[in-house]
């Protein structure tokens, strides 16, 4: 199947993902057989495609965890159960909080979380991703404007989209109401994006983009260098923030590559008149080693770890009386 097939004097190339179950092993029954050889299939895929697999329990296993979590999830949405943390980004020249990027979290009966590494991918497979857009969105905006209201003036509200979501007129529109709902200056917004978005539709990215830089809203690059890392869209798109993604700078003391690929990065952001913003800063050095290269901003552990409305609302505050 990898060899081209030659139809009307032109070559077409198709991919295969097989799966497959066995008789008896795996069940006796022709309905059961097929669906489990449906499943190994779809491991297949998840493999990245073109690859066979045979049936393992555990595939089963995974798909009703998967199962349980994603009707799960749709019941804490309905019940309103998810919330915002924000955490706290730094102008590395003066040490005060310039803005918060709102990030989701999905809280649990027993007090602990269920992690966004672990329902993000099972929402965007079932298009619960948007509702969570949505929410995200709404909060965000209830949340600043409650910070202008109170004098914050200065204060920037980031959070993520996908390019599921990006890509969805409504969820766009809802934004938009939800500025005007709320009377938020697009100054005081910033999307983050990571570059997957420009590889399915660049053109539509780029004409929403533009539609919401003329009401103000900035736009972050996120996790720049770990994919696609085109110069083009760099130039070409109304981008104003570049992110270096934490695991470059996290490893710029012990590795020669990624001191290389970090300073790179800087100079690509400066070079384009970029403003940056330095990821996961944990220690000292880190901090240090930002601030010696002029990046502007930065977010971590080591700075502020993401907190709660109160807890911020309390930094402000004291940042405010400080003044």
């Amino acid at each position: 199947l990898t060899q081209p097939f030659q139809i009307n004097g032109r070559a077409h190339f198709i991919g295969t993902s097989i799966g497959i179950s066995c008789y008896p092993d795996d069940d006796i029954s022709p309905e059961p057989l097929l669906r489990k050889a449906d499943m190994a299939m779809y491991q297949a895929k998840n493999a990245g495609k073109n690859d066979f697999k045979f049936y393992d329990r555990k595939y089963e296993l995974q798909m009703l965890d998967r199962v349980s979590l994603e009707n799960s999830l749709r019941e804490a949405i309905k019940r309103e159960e998810l919330m915002l943390v924000y955490q706290p980004k730094v102008d590395l020249k003066t040490m005060q909080i310039s803005g918060v990027e709102a990030l989701i979290r999905w809280p649990q009966a027993d007090g602990t979380f269920i992690s966004p590494v672990k329902f993000i991918s099972i929402a965007e497979q079932s298009g619960l991703i948007l509702d969570i857009g949505r929410i995200v969105i709404t909060k965000s905006c209830e949340q600043l404007a409650q910070w202008l209201d109170a004098g914050y003036r200065d204060i920037n509200m980031a959070f993520n989209l996908s390019s599921i979501e990006f890509q969805n007129t409504e969820l766009i529109e809802h934004l938009i109401n939800c500025m005007d709902v709320y009377s938020i200056p697009g100054e005081n917004l910033t999307i983050e994006l990571t570059e997957s978005i420009f590889l399915s539709d660049k053109d539509s990215a780029n004409k929403v983009m533009r539609r919401l830089h003329k009401l103000g809203i900035t736009f972050a690059l996120d996790d720049f260098g770990k994919g696609y890392s085109s110069f083009n869209y760099l130039q070409t798109l109304p981008i104003q923030y570049l992110k270096i993604d934490k695991a470059f700078l996290q490893d710029v003391e012990k590795s020669t590559q990624s001191a290389a690929i970090t300073q790179t990065i800087i100079d690509i952001g400066r070079n384009l008149g970029l403003r940056l913003v330095a990821e996961g800063i944990e220690d000292e050095f880190m901090l240090e080693y930002s601030k010696q290269r002029n990046v502007a901003y930065g977010q971590g552990f080591f700075l502020h770890r993401p907190l709660y409305t109160e807890q911020v609302s309390e930094l402000l505050a004291k940042q405010c009386n400080e003044k």
